[in-house]
């Protein structure tokens, strides 16, 4: 039988087209089972990084959807954990988060020595992932009583250290190879030199390079893996010599032209001679993807070519970091590097500073692009102030860390629009990235499951100890007058209940009562807890305040002003008069400024019911409960179901009336009625405060209720003011003109805010924020202050 090439050929080539599409398609599948689930991002603007410890410490949180490129709604709690220089826990605390924002601060007591401090901020859903997406900021407290050292701008050479990034990982045998260096500090800060050279063994140069203020270089040389090669730098400050890794015999790297005109974007796949004897029967896949958004193109070495070059149109790439892979035939990725795609440009600002009335500075500003429903956070400094050490940037933070598998410190500079070399730089920075955050091996066998769940807000549990009858369905009601809180929540067989999913703020008082089946509020012995879904941060984090000592200018440290707590004392002015006001004990505790006052005496008659009776309220008996109501007559006229009055008995609120029919009113040392409402926090209908008599017992007045005091649920938002010093310098050194956590934004992109002058002729303006569609905007902006 004759053989037929033809069909024998068509086969062969109709199976390898079905197994590469059959990749294709697996690899595709990979990456959506991966990034199935939405990942959060958090980025936090602190008013700035370095306060004195007198000061209070506020910030704005801002939490971003991966999967959306937007503010991430469904958040809603958002765990800090300090720790200071030893990684104890200094404070915790739970943030609640709305429109994918939050805000609070912190008000440094005794545990906040001087020294720095780590403030960490996740989700309970971050623990699904493989990866950190959370967000560390490291700020510095420092002791007033105690010199203040300046560091110096410089590194600390002393502790400089050389790492080589081979492009793609290897160093391949005779042909031109890239390769990354970084030189730093203990501290990570870069350390820039002018011309550092590479030697063989015989001492000839065969590559120079420069490195720039981020530490960051790179070189191309040809390399012998009979050689060894050796990185060389001397000068009167810095002494580096550091042996290159060795050349392979053969394997294959990734390089690319993201400089290209129309848009396009070339990557080159290299190897040697060596290489295509081994790859050139093989077929390849070129993955390019962001999350689960990727493209796909399939190549081979058959024309015995040792470079191939594909081109891509980058109006199909996501905007940010990009992960160039290489896969072979059985799904193994041979090499990785990370691509930036620029896109749009950022939105910016146009901002001045005036002088106005009342020695004032008025901040305008507008945005040059619109921005939908914007939430932006603004901190003012003087311009002298030492907090602008390290810049971070939102943009660096959901555009470049959320990919990057040891996120930078600094960022603001990759974005910073009037850097000219910030591509040059951050394209400089990535091949100096070992590989990205997201590793081949977990996105092929690995996706994450969700086991942690999507916390938000606090629990409310409790049980009811004493015997019920089992006649009645019965119901627990969680009250917070002040918040215009009432919810209610079914006993289960077992006695217990369960608010769940509820907002909780901490100094928060909650009523707990037991009601049945005809809303009656029965007697009750009542548990009751707050809980949190508080797990811990799955993934290890680096510890970056380290021992590393920083670079100290000796003759330059700042010492503080000795506070002066001389004061005058007023001499004694004594004023006669024959009247005698009554006196009360309780007006201070009462705090009740638009009460009428009363100082009840033993002619008094009846019960108190009947004393409130008699100073402007309603009282009876409600025909549906059998329960007594007491009604302001101000706002009664026409309704019967007007909010009651708060009726406290010695600062305890009363909501079950019974006993105040049987109480007499000689009982009572003093009562305050308030018919206005201005005297009760809890917004009711005007306040009835009641002080007993001493010696009168209590007990046997029977409350009906539990009280619940939150110290386990959110955070609440700090009062924060603008701190003082005692002298202009100390101010423009240390202190902040303004902090606006939310700035208000006008339809035309402009805002404005107003501030005390503060003897500043320039101003230092930060600004960060995202709007609804997902723009974000980060400046770093000195504006000088313009008098009239």
């Amino acid at each position: 039988m004759k053989f037929n090439h033809t069909l024998f050929s068509l086969f062969l080539f109709i199976q390898c087209f079905s197994q590469n599409s059959d990749n294709q398609e697996k690899i595709k599948n990979n990456l959506q089972n991966y990034f199935l689930y939405d990942r959060e991002i958090i980025h936090v603007q602190f008013n700035k990084n370095i306060y004195v410890n007198t000061e209070k410490i506020a910030f704005k949180g801002y939490v971003f959807s991966k999967n959306n490129n937007s503010p991430n709604l469904n958040t809603k709690n958002v765990q800090l954990v300090i720790y200071n220089e030893q990684n104890e826990i200094i404070q915790k605390q739970l943030l609640y988060t709305t429109k994918g924002t939050f805000e609070g601060g912190l008000v440094l007591n005794e545990k906040f020595i001087a020294g720095k401090y780590r403030c960490h901020f996740y989700t309970n859903w971050m623990n699904n992932f493989y990866e950190d997406d959370s967000f560390i900021e490291i700020i510095q407290i420092i002791n007033k009583k105690d010199p203040y050292n300046f560091e110096s701008a410089e590194p600390n050479y002393k502790t400089a250290k050389v790492t080589f990034y081979p492009e793609s990982g290897i160093i391949i045998n005779r042909i031109s190879n890239r390769i990354g260096v970084k030189i730093i500090d203990c501290n990570l800060k870069g350390i820039s030199i002018e011309k550092g050279i590479i030697l063989d063994s015989k001492s000839n140069e065969v590559a120079s390079f420069s490195t720039n203020k981020m530490g960051n270089g790179n070189f191309y040389f040809i390399p012998n893996s009979n050689e060894s090669y050796t990185l060389k730098y001397n000068s009167d400050k810095l002494n580096l010599s550091e042996e290159l890794p060795k050349s392979q015999e053969t394997g294959v790297t990734i390089s690319y032209n993201n400089n290209l005109s129309n848009n396009k974007l070339a990557i080159s796949i290299k190897t040697n001679s060596s290489g295509i004897e081994l790859l050139q029967n093989k077929k390849f896949i070129l993955l390019i993807h962001q999350d689960a958004n990727s493209i796909q193109k399939e190549f081979s070495f058959s024309n015995n070519k040792p470079e191939q070059i594909l081109f891509f149109n980058k109006k199909y790439l996501p905007i940010g970091i990009n992960s160039i892979r290489l896969i072979d035939e059985n799904g193994n990725e041979i090499s990785e590097r990370l691509l930036n795609n620029f896109g749009i440009a950022t939105p910016e600002t146009n901002i001045e500073a005036k002088i106005i009335k009342n020695d004032s500075v008025a901040l305008l500003g507008k945005i040059n692009t619109k921005m939908i429903n914007m939430s932006m956070s603004i901190s003012v400094l003087p311009a002298e102030n030492i907090n602008l050490e390290t810049k971070k940037s939102i943009l660096g933070t959901f555009y470049l860390n959320a990919y990057l598998e040891k996120p930078e410190n600094e960022t603001y500079t990759y974005f910073d629009s009037e850097n000219k070399n910030r591509k040059q730089e951050l394209e400089l920075m990535l091949l100096n990235q070992k590989r990205g955050k997201y590793l081949w091996n977990n996105i092929k066998s690995n996706p994450p499951n969700k086991t942690f769940v999507d916390a938000k807000g606090v629990t409310i549990s409790g049980k009811i100890t004493n015997k019920l009858s089992g006649n009645s369905k019965y119901r627990i009601q969680l009250i917070s007058l002040k918040d215009k809180i009432f919810e209610e929540a079914d006993l289960d067989k077992n006695n217990e209940f369960e608010f769940n999913n509820f907002f909780a703020q901490d100094s928060t008082e909650f009523i707990l009562q037991l009601i049945n089946d005809k809303n009656k509020v029965l007697n009750s012995k009542l548990f009751s807890r707050i809980s949190r879904y508080e797990n811990p941060f799955k993934l290890s984090l680096n510890n970056e305040i380290n021992t590393c000592p920083p670079s100290i200018i000796k003759e330059n440290n700042f010492t503080f002003s000795a506070s002066n707590n001389k004061s005058i004392k007023l001499e004694e002015v004594v004023v006669f008069n024959k009247y005698k006001k009554e006196k009360l004990t309780y007006e201070k505790e009462a705090n009740s400024i638009m009460a009428n006052s009363f100082k009840i005496g033993d002619n008094e008659f009846g019960s108190v019911m009947d004393f409130i009776a008699r100073n402007g309220f309603r009282i009876g008996i409600n025909e549906e409960d059998n329960t007594p109501f007491v009604r302001n007559s101000r706002n009664t006229a026409f309704s019967i179901s007007s909010a009651p009055p708060g009726i406290y008995l010695d600062n305890e609120m009363l909501l079950d009336f019974d006993f105040l029919y049987s109480l007499p009113i000689t009982d009572v040392d003093e009562i305050y009625i308030d018919r206005s409402g201005f005297s009760d926090t809890a917004g009711r209908s005007g306040s009835i405060k009641i002080f007993l008599k001493k010696g009168i017992k209590t007990e046997i007045i029977n409350y009906k209720f539990s009280k619940l005091f939150v110290t386990n649920g959110y955070a609440k938002n700090i009062d924060y003011k603008i701190s003082e010093f005692l002298t202009q310098k100390e101010f423009s050194y240390f202190g902040t003109l303004n902090w606006t956590p939310n700035t208000t934004l006008k339809e035309n992109g402009v805002f404005q805010m107003k501030f005390p002058k503060g003897n500043q002729t320039v101003i230092q303006v930060l600004i960060e924020g995202f709007s609804e569609d997902g723009q974000l905007i980060s400046e770093i902006k000195k504006i000088p202050v313009v008098h009239p």
